[in-house]
């Protein structure tokens, strides 16, 4: 019994979806952690942390892209998030 289409997202939609969870998930996750670390004084504990929490982050972004109804607007909130946490990298230099 194939799906209602009603309930299924465009090909192009899809593709925004699929790039902006593995592409812009990917970027806002490394970003973040390269913010959390520049902010923290003590650098040993993050780069144990970050094997972990940057996978189960990434995955969560996976997620949260697949589950809106747009593309372009989940790419603009991860492009935001990647240059606010570019910013605050920057700033902390």
């Amino acid at each position: 019994m194939p799906a209602n289409q009603k309930h299924l997202s465009s090909p192009g939609q899809r593709i925004l979806k699929i790039t902006a969870g593995i592409l812009g998930g990917f970027f806002v996750t490394i970003f973040f952690h390269n913010a959390l670390g520049s902010l923290l004084e003590q650098k040993g504990a993050l780069i144990i942390t970050t094997a972990y929490t940057s996978f189960f982050l990434w995955a969560a972004l996976l997620v949260i892209a697949f589950l809106a109804k747009n593309g372009w607007k989940v790419w603009g909130i991860y492009l935001l998030l990647t240059l606010i946490f570019g910013a605050i990298i920057f700033l902390n230099k």
